[in-house]
């Protein structure tokens, strides 16, 4: 219903929560045109770091952070780029 584009925040929750509503907001027909998100990205290599030390963040990050960001990506298919949400308020 909304008239603006406006996008997702993830607020803090995993990645997998994260794009679990972001499958959903597509399915319900939400015209999201986007997401902020940092830390359902990285979040869950605060414990490697903390244990393990950079070297074994920057190794999490190549690979698992890497995924965290495709299944963001892939989980965008269904947002609306915002200038066609403005073009049609317009």
């Amino acid at each position: 219903m909304a008239e603006k584009p406006f996008i997702y925040l993830s607020a803090g929750v995993g990645n997998k929560q994260f794009v679990e509503s972001l499958q959903m907001a597509t399915e319900a027909g939400a015209d999201f045109s986007g997401v902020l998100c940092g830390r359902a990205t990285w979040k869950d290599g605060m414990p490697i770091y903390a244990t393990k030390g950079v070297k074994a963040l920057e190794e999490w990050l190549a690979s698992e952070g890497v995924k965290n960001i495709s299944s963001v990506n892939a989980a965008l298919k269904g947002a609306i780029p915002w200038s066609k949400k403005l073009a049609a308020a317009a």
